[in-house]
């Protein structure tokens, strides 16, 4: 980076630059002598404003804004318009809110319900990566649950 009586030109301001007339010369705004003399002189430029001649006689594209403008002094071509946008993304994420909220109601619903069945002892099993353990389980709850049975009928015999 050089610095003489202008401001410094970096090297991204030369490759923004060298870019510019690349894409001229694709486009077939420039001959291919034009566009090595300019390129040369974007390299040999050693101040912005050395490099601003250099790309200012090329035809702009939209609104080109020079640097140093006061902040609003041009009119964007298109406008952006904050309170539409602003209102599309807060429709978009209170329906991403409402998919989720809904998502995480069925999966508690789905919890609470497993879980009144015991329907989760056997599925530990199978995610432990162990299926023949869930035969036992499902042996061992059909024990728990009769033996209950048989507790409960005993209860019932002895009151009666």
């Amino acid at each position: 980076m050089a610095r003489y009586d202008g401001a410094a030109v970096t090297d991204a301001n030369r490759d923004a630059a060298a870019a510019q007339l690349r894409e001229h010369y694709a486009a077939g705004q420039l001959s291919l002598d034009e566009f090595q003399d300019r390129l040369d002189a974007v390299y040999r430029a050693q101040t912005v404003r050395e490099l601003g001649l250099v790309t200012d006689s090329l035809p702009h594209k939209g609104a080109v804004i020079p640097p140093g403008a006061p902040w609003g002094s041009y009119q964007v071509r298109y406008p952006l318009n904050a309170v539409k946008m602003r209102a599309v993304m807060v429709s978009a994420l209170l329906a991403i809110l409402a998919v989720g909220v809904a998502a995480m109601v069925a999966l508690v619903w789905l919890a609470r319900r497993l879980w009144r069945r015991h329907a989760w002892i056997e599925a530990v099993p199978l995610v432990a990566g162990q299926p023949w353990l869930s035969r036992a389980v499902r042996m061992a709850r059909l024990s728990l649950a009769s033996r209950a049975l048989w507790q409960l009928r005993t209860r019932l015999a002895s009151r009666a």
